[in-house]
């Protein structure tokens, strides 16, 4: 027995994991490894309210048997960006970078698929599985009338012979997978080293998780990851992150370290867990924020580093080599922003400053930020590069990036603002119980289908709806709005 003052569980898909490859049912947390029965029974016995959830994953083929000829190259940026500003460049030049490649399934798959289903278990099981990257048989039941899908060849490893093949998870028996692989372009004689498979597994309703991820339920005891509800590397890593740092903080009697809403999709992924829960696997979206024009990779610094510094001094989440780091870059960045709304002039002489074509281009004043805003890539940067001084960055990548980024979300932020302020004051308006949810063009199928099952009252009511995201709750309000206009008029 060990004894441990904060515990932290990743399971993953091991709770009570059990592997499906045709009709073959085996338990197992993934190929190879052995399920997690006895914690699952201890949590369900602690009281915790427990659910099923499965996904899948892809066959993995041997590079050596793809014929990449007709195949799509996609390639690497040019140049790589690091995922941090605390770097100027990456650690290989962008010819060493990997290509991926694009293919499709044809018909033929469809078919395989179709003849397979009665040997398929994991399609018909009812548990829930992701709805954003489904397996291929769900994309050929789902879409019928869709006569190919996109197949993504991707390398596992500079020495690896692997290639995942993205999009095409699945769990018909092996034979059949052969025949569907084999069924799309370029792989007529592709040699699969791992077959597809599905998992199914327990998990835990995050709703009896505070926003630190620790459980109501048990104190010390943290819950990330898979266990959560959610599915996805980036969503595992994040809460890992937040539960990491708070068991950490509670052996040192420290004050709990949260993200709000407002402050990173973090917050914005642990609110929706906590609140709402979820009956499939969640994946993070911009689109359930309604702080999404704020939430941007160019200001993550700007946003969480000095209060990760303050909030976790000790606790080695960031450096003061980094703060300081960051409150130098912020400066020269706070100081060029400034020059350029600072600085007006007509349109005219802004596009003469950078050799473009005057004509028509008219006497209206605009700021030098707002000229940026109106420039293609190449010409913003080209811009920038001539009207900012030297230290404050003109000439780098990165910090014109950044500029043209602030200028770009400066002419959208008022419209957020704008659509956050009408969904609040009018919060109590009723929806009716009639309304046909199917016409209103703008919804996502997803929202349709979730308010006709659960039929809110008020727009507060569709607000709280499991997914449901403040772009969606817009165009509701709005429908509503313009229906109870025309039938009073």
């Amino acid at each position: 027995m060990i004894f441990s003052a904060s515990v932290i569980i990743t399971a993953g898909t091991f709770l009570r994991g059990e592997i499906h490859l045709g009709m073959e049912r085996t338990p197992a947390g993934r190929m190879g490894d052995q399920p997690a029965v006895g914690l699952a029974k201890t949590i369900e016995k602690i009281g915790f309210k427990m659910g099923r959830l499965k996904t899948g994953t892809p066959p993995r083929i041997l590079r050596k048997s793809i014929n990449f000829e007709g195949m799509t190259e996609w390639k690497g940026d040019d140049p790589p960006h690091p995922f941090s500003y605390e770097n100027d460049r990456v650690y290989i030049d962008a010819d060493e970078q990997l290509s991926c490649f694009t293919t499709t399934t044809t018909p033929q798959v469809a078919q395989i698929v179709k003849d397979s289903l009665h040997q398929n278990v994991h399609v018909q099981e009812e548990t829930n599985g992701p709805r954003y990257c489904p397996s291929i048989e769900s994309k050929i039941i789902k879409f019928p009338l869709k006569s190919s899908h996109v197949c993504w060849i991707e390398p596992e490893g500079w020495d690896c012979d692997e290639i995942y093949l993205q999009g095409f998870s699945c769990t018909m028996p092996r034979e059949h997978q052969i025949k569907a692989v084999r069924s799309i372009k370029g792989l007529e004689s592709a040699e699969i080293s791992k077959f597809g498979y599905g998992v199914e597994y327990d998990y835990i309703d995050p709703r009896q998780l505070r926003s630190t991820l620790e459980t109501h339920r048990v104190g010390q005891l943290y819950l990330a990851g898979q266990i959560n509800g959610t599915t996805g590397y980036e969503e595992a890593a994040a809460q890992g992150l937040i539960a990491g740092i708070n068991a950490a903080r509670q052996t040192q009697s420290k004050t709990p370290y949260t993200v709000e809403r407002s402050e990173g999709y973090i917050g914005v992924m642990i609110d929706d867990l906590t609140t709402q829960g979820t009956n499939e696997p969640y994946r993070m979206f911009t689109s359930r924020s309604e702080f999404r024009m704020s939430l941007r990779p160019d200001n993550a610094d700007e946003r969480l580093t000095e209060r990760a510094y303050n909030m976790a001094i000790g606790g080695g989440c960031v450096s003061l080599a980094r703060l300081r780091s960051t409150q130098a870059r912020l400066q020269r960045l706070h100081e060029a922003s400034a020059l350029l709304r600072g600085e007006c002039a007509s349109i005219t002489k802004w596009r003469a400053r950078v050799g473009m074509d005057t004509r028509g281009a008219g006497s209206r004043a605009k700021s030098a930020l707002q000229f940026v805003s109106m420039l293609d890539s190449d010409g913003a940067h080209a811009f920038l590069e001539s009207f900012l001084p030297p230290q404050l960055g003109g000439a780098g990548l990165m910090m014109r990036e950044r500029l043209r980024a602030i200028a770009l979300y400066d002419r959208v932020l008022p419209l957020q603002e704008r659509m956050m302020e009408e969904v609040k004051r009018d919060e109590a308006l009723e929806i009716g119980d009639n309304l046909d949810y199917s016409q209103i063009g703008s919804l996502k199928s997803e929202m349709v289908e979730k308010l006709e099952l659960c039929r809110p009252r008020t727009i507060a009511a569709a607000s709280r709806i499991q997914g449901m995201t403040p772009s969606c709750l817009v165009v509701l309000l709005r429908h509503v709005r313009n229906t109870k206009s025309k039938l009073s008029s």
